[in-house]
């Protein structure tokens, strides 16, 4: 497949030269820095691991600056040291001119930083890389990362379902960096990354009548049925609550409930009354496959949906094995007065099924010295 500037300068009649540009003149504070180049206006093309790979660079380069570059309607990647809104490209130039290496998605900073012959990692996924990379600059200073896509083509499409460009493991692209400049690369392989690993999420055990202020609450009824708990947290937060029995009208009423997950073998008709008395979205979900048909023929103008959790760890369990493993997640969990990482951690790392019923929400890797 040829390259797009071989297609656009044969539909042109003209050859491919090495353009001449001269980038403007930019006030930047930093020095020992590398460039970072991401947008979100291709959802094909946007890459959501970015923190974990600076995470991982400043690891084994602590001292390396990073400043993400663009025209500020980019999404600010957190962990970087800067954020620098250009006005054009030629500024933008200055900074990678300046840079050590500049990394990124397939966009035109990294072509920039090739006609500046300066050291690029960049990454492809809904195109083959081989169509649009850097076409000027020391070919053994450039790496190109293309995602393995399952085995899939290329989709040349501007939005994916399931984005190929987040099956690029994140070491494999810090490693990339690191050894670019000489450091040495990180000693982690990723094993798993769930669907919902970068969604916020914060589960409260209502074992005490926890004095906070978040987004995201989920109230953990199912687990510990205390509803003066409960309404402390509630009173102050917009919450969604997961209960295993009928919630007292008196908290049900309560207009921060935004939505309810009602979990039971069978339902109570009293409670799924006054749900939609309330106006509250919520789920019901069955836990026996044997009562399952008869509920849903008892409420038919709901939808009912089958809650297995051994089904669940069984399915997950083969997805990854948990052995030696390390991880980390944007979920937390309040219990015991304390905040752990995961349901896992609040019970004491005891129960790996634990771990399986929330391996959607975790992203999880091996270390070097645990596979030794």
């Amino acid at each position: 497949m040829s390259h797009l500037a071989e297609v656009y300068a044969k539909d042109l009649g003209v050859k491919i030269g090495k353009p001449v540009f001269k980038p403007h003149y930019f006030p930047i504070n930093h020095t020992n820095y590398i460039t970072l180049h991401t947008d979100n206006s291709v959802q094909s093309k946007q890459y959501d691991y970015w923190e974990e790979v600076i995470t991982m660079i400043k690891k084994s380069a602590p001292k390396l600056k990073i400043l993400q570059i663009g025209n500020g309607k980019e999404p600010r990647v957190q962990n970087t040291d800067d954020f620098i809104k250009t006005n054009s490209i030629k500024q933008s130039a200055y900074i990678i001119q300046n840079s050590l290496l500049h990394m990124g998605i397939d966009s035109s900073p990294v072509h920039i930083a090739s006609l500046l012959n300066k050291p690029i990692v960049a990454i492809y996924a809904h195109t083959y890389a081989k169509t649009c990379d850097p076409l000027w600059g020391d070919k053994k200073n450039i790496t190109l990362i293309e995602s393995h896509r399952d085995g899939d083509k290329p989709s040349f499409s501007t939005k994916e379902i399931d984005k190929k460009i987040n099956k690029i493991e994140p070491e494999e692209i810090a490693n990339s960096v690191l050894n670019q400049l000489g450091f040495e690369g990180v000693n982690m392989k990723t094993l798993f990354i769930g669907n919902f690993y970068k969604k916020k999420v914060l589960d409260i055990i209502p074992d005490h009548p926890y004095d906070l202020k978040e987004d995201n609450i989920c109230i953990r009824l199912d687990l510990e049925h205390n509803e003066d708990n409960a309404k402390y947290v509630i009173e102050k937060n917009v919450c969604s609550v997961i209960c295993g029995k009928p919630i007292n009208e008196s908290l049900l009423s309560n207009k921060n409930i935004k939505r309810i997950a009602y979990i039971s073998e069978s339902f109570d008709e009293d409670f799924v009354n006054k749900l939609i008395k309330y106006g509250k979205k919520f789920d019901l979900l069955c836990t026996d496959e044997e009562k399952i048909s008869d509920e849903r023929v008892k409420y038919f103008d709901q939808s009912i949906a089958m809650y297995d959790t051994s089904k669940t760890i069984e399915k997950n369990k083969k997805i990854v094995k948990l052995k030696d493993f390390s991880y980390s997640s944007y979920k937390k969990v309040i219990k015991n007065k304390k905040s752990y990482a995961s349901h896992y951690a609040a019970n004491n790392n005891e129960d790996l099924d634990d771990f399986y019923l929330d391996l959607q929400n975790m992203f999880v890797y091996h270390l070097a010295h645990e596979q030794e």
